[in-house]
């Protein structure tokens, strides 16, 4: 009991701010119910105001209460009665608590992150110092949910969502290296993510630019697109190695300029300003994001040449990219050794589940799997971590 009472005490400080957070989160995960339904379907996320599917009536104040008024109305139209299921709440309730656990995860718990550069960064400086790298987390974590509920719906993922979701982890990342105590300690390597070398640095940044050149280039259609023309359940495979031909032409000059940026990094005056939080920051988000992003992009490249047949999807290379840039690219490359087992397992447990209920089985896409084993990796990081250095190097000290 004392033992018990031992390991409360660091949470009680921060219950009533935990409970707001829980709040805010299932405020944000009424909002992703509203863009999951209505982005599919081509209408706008402000407009109309919020109503009954069935009956088309618009929806009081009261009736908009995250969790609450879905339980006071028990699931169903006040007007028509009909039922509009229990899985809007359940995203509510997922999202407030999400956000609950981040939030006592970074500030509240005994654990701490095992990097030495990341040890006690969030609870030395505490919530509202770190406000904008939490606000970069958050949304991670909203987008990721929203790409998850309409990929299981539609199989497709809303590239807009995880472009967004980058660009806002880079504006906050920045945000946050503008404070003047915070960029202090960049230099002795005190930050929220792990410090990469400066020519890394300024190889990703440059990498990121060979980003926008090659979109550029497949705006204007001077890069093929790949499997546009093609929308027939069963493609050759002589036509899919063809497409993915196509896709190597658009990473060309990523990796050029990436090889660009390496060459600049060992120039003394350019790792003088990567050695700075202003700039270095744009270095940790862009190798966060080419990691996730390339590391899904070269498996599905190889795995489509060897096998000659689509393998994974494009979508997914922007899920694990937005969330390297947000997350880091330690987080974003576990995330990728871990979403095939989530998927495993989920398969096998609801293959079973069908078989003995009688039901049919839906096929889930890998979005989802990738997204579920983000938020994993990354909670259950100060775990994870040691338990990967010491399986894969038991005798380092």
């Amino acid at each position: 009991m004392n033992d018990f009472l031992e390991r409360l005490i660091p949470f009680l400080p921060h219950l009533v701010p935990g409970f707001f957070v829980f709040a805010a989160g299932a405020c944000v995960g009424s909002f992703i119910n509203l863009i999951a339904w209505r982005l599919p379907r081509g209408q706008g996320i402000t407009r109309p105001e919020s109503r009954c599917g069935a009956c088309g009536r618009s929806l009081e104040w009261f009736e908009n209460i995250p969790v609450l008024s879905c339980l006071f109305l028990r699931g169903r139209c006040r007007t028509c009665r009909s039922s509009f299921g229990y899985e809007h709440v359940l995203v509510e309730l997922a999202m407030g608590a999400l956000f609950c656990a981040t939030y006592l995860f970074l500030y509240a718990g005994p654990w701490r992150f095992p990097a030495a550069e990341q040890s006690w960064w969030w609870t030395r400086n505490g919530p509202i110092a770190t406000l904008p790298a939490m606000l970069a987390i958050l949304i991670c974590w909203s987008t990721l949910a929203i790409v998850s509920l309409i990929d299981a719906r539609t199989f497709y993922v809303p590239i807009r969502m995880t472009a967004a979701a980058t660009i806002a982890a880079f504006v906050l990342w920045r945000m946050q290296a503008l404070v003047p105590s915070f960029a202090q300690n960049f230099a002795l390597g005190h930050w929220g993510l792990d410090i990469i070398p400066a020519p890394l640095c300024v190889a990703s940044v440059a990498a990121m630019v060979g980003l926008l050149v090659s979109s550029v280039l497949l705006w204007r259609g001077v890069i093929p697109r790949s499997f546009i023309d093609y929308e027939q359940e069963f493609i050759p495979a002589r036509v899919i190695r063809m497409e993915m031909l196509k896709e190597c032409i658009f990473l060309a000059p990523i990796l050029g300029a990436f090889a660009i940026g390496c060459w600049l990094g060992n120039i003394p005056m350019i790792q003088e300003h990567c050695e700075a939080a202003t700039f270095g920051v744009y270095g940790m988000c862009a190798f966060g994001f080419l990691v996730g992003g390339g590391i899904i992009w070269f498996t599905r490249i190889l795995a489509s040449i060897a096998f000659g047949r689509e393998a994974m999807g494009l979508g997914d290379v922007h899920i694990l990219g937005a969330a390297g840039a947000a997350l880091g690219w330690k987080i974003a490359t576990i995330t990728f050794f871990m979403a095939p087992f989530i998927a495993l397992s989920w398969l096998a447990i609801s293959g079973g589940l069908n078989r003995i209920l009688g039901k049919k089985y839906r096929e889930i896409p890998y979005g989802p799997y990738l997204a579920s084993a983000c938020v994993i990796s990354y909670l259950g990081n100060p775990w994870i971590e040691p338990f990967l250095r010491a399986l894969l190097a038991p005798n380092a000290q």
